[in-house]
């Protein structure tokens, strides 16, 4: 279990705890993620501990490098988000929804650490590219336009010179 994201819970008194938690690109090498190359992210945590559960609100923020789809180069991709996480206890570990977890009432801390990763991953778009195409590399983005331009069908052609009456 990473102990630098884990929160030990049994010692927690009801009502509201905050932790703060620094990531960086290092975090990510334990889970085999290869898409960030540097960059840095603070995840704020307001936790209130009640007797059966923990209701979390994560606000994480930061920017990570990137790469561009577009021309492949490397960029810095700001990220701001809030998540929420509800965790009972029950018996068995269990996940009831994408927001609310059930962990064994024998446990005595949690590790936030997947959570974490989870939660940065979503807040990545899906297509990565640089804000301005012209913070592109120049060359790439004329190798694209030069093998991207469709060649039109002749018979494509023709049509558009019909005139409907």
């Amino acid at each position: 279990m990473e102990t630098a994201y884990a929160i030990p819970f049994k010692g927690l008194g009801v009502g509201q705890h905050h932790f703060t938690f620094e990531i960086d690109a290092t975090f990510f090498e334990k889970f085999d993620f290869q898409d960030i190359k540097s960059g840095s992210a603070k995840v704020l945590l307001d936790l209130t501990r009640e007797s059966a559960l923990m209701d979390m609100h994560f606000n994480i923020k930061g920017t990570f490098e990137v790469t561009c789809d577009r021309c492949l180069g490397n960029y810095m991709q700001p990220i701001e988000g809030e998540f929420r996480l509800i965790v009972k206890f029950g018996d068995d570990y269990e996940e009831e929804s994408d927001e609310v977890v059930i962990i064994p009432k024998t446990e005595s801390r949690i590790d936030l650490s997947q959570y974490i990763y989870e939660y940065v991953n979503l807040l990545l778009p899906i297509q990565r590219k640089h804000p301005n195409i012209e913070d592109c590399d120049p060359e790439m983005i004329e190798k694209i336009n030069k093998h991207s331009k469709p060649e039109v069908d002749p018979r494509w052609e023709k049509l558009k010179n019909i005139k409907l009456k």
